[in-house]
């Protein structure tokens, strides 16, 4: 069969490389850019929507999967998204990227040119950028993709800095540029860089102040709050549809940092705060935390909730409570301050919260400290948790107590352990599973440089198409059929794995055979997680039960060694 033209090709409009069918991969991405500075053109779903709509009359493509980039730069590759897209390409499972345009799947200008130039065509994945007219099924490379990368790298850089320029006038002239309103505001349908007050929740802003005013603690005020079924800002904009995130649906109490977030801002009295984070876009950088003094603020932008008489007494109250506690914070510093040796350790087993150690002194003594555990949501709110605390002292006799239990059951398990790992039978599994595992590898390897060679043979004109498409799809069935081979040889030697490195690690906990006194490192190396119930019962999870449970299927013959 002779090999068919390039034309020929494009007029037939695309046959497959493999099969019937293009496994199409849609990838879209939202830029950093965009996620602070967007209009809606380039969202997720607008991209994926045109991809799909470019897909409807194609017969022969069908949606493998859709990956996506949200709020990541494109002058990398170093992308979630894309390496998961990557990972499954390289394992055959997708033929063909769709992208809206080129700048969203990058804008490295050269390492998008490796792609398009030489990976894509050897190992014969179809690329299609819509709004560039690009196929490199259909149209053969030239010279103006190249040239249109280099265009979105500086158009990155460029943009990045005219974005933060043009966001700082407007911060400067007291526009709104935030993703959504202060809680007890809501932007303006008219103009989305002004803030109008909610009428839903600001008469809940105004409680809150006014309770602040009345003396009230953070804890009052949040359970006030949650026994009127007020929803704190996160839930009320998950409800509202404004946050999406699903971890929001199940936030029903009032924070300590919410509150104090709310009471301290001045955008309560009508002024305008912006500024408080600062991020590079084309960077990528980090989003940090930016000095009070740094911040933009601009006075009387909006209608305010409160009044400044109110939101004076407020703050003058925040400042002496802040006092007293700076005061009280060092006041027992040199008679005590016992390393916290159970730190994210220890979990309320009633409502799952992590537990907080309590500072104390005697009543009679000043100069002698107590140590307790209690649990903060029980705390701000009594009646959604029963545990009360459990005091540093009972805690460490209790721990240490079935530390030791398990020293003397570790020394039993070590000599059955020694005993295993020792024997020929496992050492020469062993060995043959390694051996295994290195010809998997070289025979992957051997198939990916095949599958590459096979391409470049069919562009040079030295197979023709059906050729091509027999032996790379034969190449694919080994390569899947190899994967999961070496999957399952990987399983089996890390099982073997433990058993040979079990005596090792019960030797690191032998060490702590004598040690009269519970310390840090010995939590850090027995305890994984200690959930302490209402009734002070202790469920302790080990750092070495897995590999426990798995061994002692084996000792005890639950699965073969062979």
């Amino acid at each position: 069969m002779a090999r068919k033209s390039k034309r020929m090709i494009a007029a037939e409009q695309a046959v497959p490389l493999s099969g019937n069918i293009y496994n199409v991969a849609i990838y879209v991405r939202l830029s950093i850019e965009d996620k602070y500075y967007k209009n809606g053109t380039d969202s997720l779903a607008t991209q994926e929507e045109m991809a799909l709509e470019y897909m409807k009359d194609k017969a022969d493509m069908k949606l493998y999967k859709v990956y996506s980039d949200n709020g990541e730069t494109g002058s990398n590759f170093e992308r979630q998204g894309f390496q998961d897209m990557m990972y499954d390409v390289y394992n055959g499972k997708v033929n063909c990227i769709i992208v809206k345009d080129l700048s969203r799947f990058g804008r490295e200008y050269i390492e998008m040119g490796d792609y398009l130039e030489k990976i894509f065509p050897l190992i014969g994945v179809r690329f299609i950028a819509i709004n560039d007219h690009y196929d490199n099924n259909v149209t053969s490379f030239d010279i103006s993709v190249p040239i249109k990368n280099i265009i979105n790298t500086l158009y990155a850089k460029d943009l990045s800095k005219k974005s933060a320029a043009a966001l700082r006038i407007k911060q400067q002239n007291g526009e709104f540029i935030g993703t959504y309103a202060a809680y007890g505001y809501t932007k303006s349908k008219e103009d989305k860089h002004k803030i109008v007050v909610d009428e839903e929740t600001a008469p809940v802003v105004k409680m809150i102040f006014e309770w602040k005013a009345q003396g009230l603690s953070y804890a009052s005020i949040g359970r006030k709050l949650y026994d009127m079924g007020i929803m704190p800002p996160c839930r009320y904009r998950y409800d509202k549809g404004i946050l999406k995130d699903k971890r929001y649906s199940d936030i029903v109490f009032w924070s300590q940092r919410t509150l104090k977030t709310i009471l301290e801002n001045e955008v309560y009295i009508g002024n305008m705060v912006q500024g408080r984070r600062k991020s590079r876009f084309f960077d990528g950088m980090n989003e940090i935390r930016v000095d009070k003094q740094n911040w933009s603020v601009v006075k009387h932008t909006h209608e305010p909730i409160i009044s400044q008489e109110l939101f004076d007494k407020v703050q003058k109250q925040l400042a002496q409570t802040r006092e007293r506690y700076f005061e009280n914070l060092g006041k027992y510093d040199k008679v005590s301050n016992k390393e916290n040796i159970f730190k994210t350790k220890v979990a309320c087993g009633d409502c799952g919260t992590p537990l907080t150690r309590y500072k104390n002194a005697g009543k009679e003594n000043k100069k002698k400290i107590f140590y307790s555990y209690i649990c903060p949501r029980h705390a701000l709110y009594p009646n959604q948790c029963n545990f009360l605390s459990i005091s540093e002292k009972d805690l460490k006799e209790i721990v240490m107590s079935s530390i030791k239990m398990q020293m003397s059951y570790l020394s039993d398990m070590e000599i059955m352990f020694l005993n295993i790992a020792g024997s020929k039978e496992v050492k020469k599994k062993q060995a043959d599973l390694t051996r295994a595992i290195s010809d998997s590898l070289a025979n992957i390897s051997y198939i990916r440089t095949s599958r590459i060679r096979i391409a470049s043979d069919l562009a040079k004109g030295l197979i023709c198409d059906e050729e091509f498409n027999t032996i790379k799809n034969e190449f694919d069935k080994q390569l899947r059929a190899e994967t999961e081979k070496l999957d399952g040889i990987r399983k089996k030697r890390d099982k073997f794995d433990k058993i040979i490195s079990a005596p090792k690690w019960i030797s690191e906990l032998k060490k702590y055979h004598d040690s009269k006194i519970l310390t840090k490192d010995m939590v850090e190396a027995f305890i994984e997680k200690i959930i302490i119930y209402p009734d002070k019962r202790i469920e302790i999870m080990w750092t070495y039960s897995d590999n426990q449970f798995e061994l002692m299927s084996l000792i005890r013959g639950g699965e073969e060694i062979a």
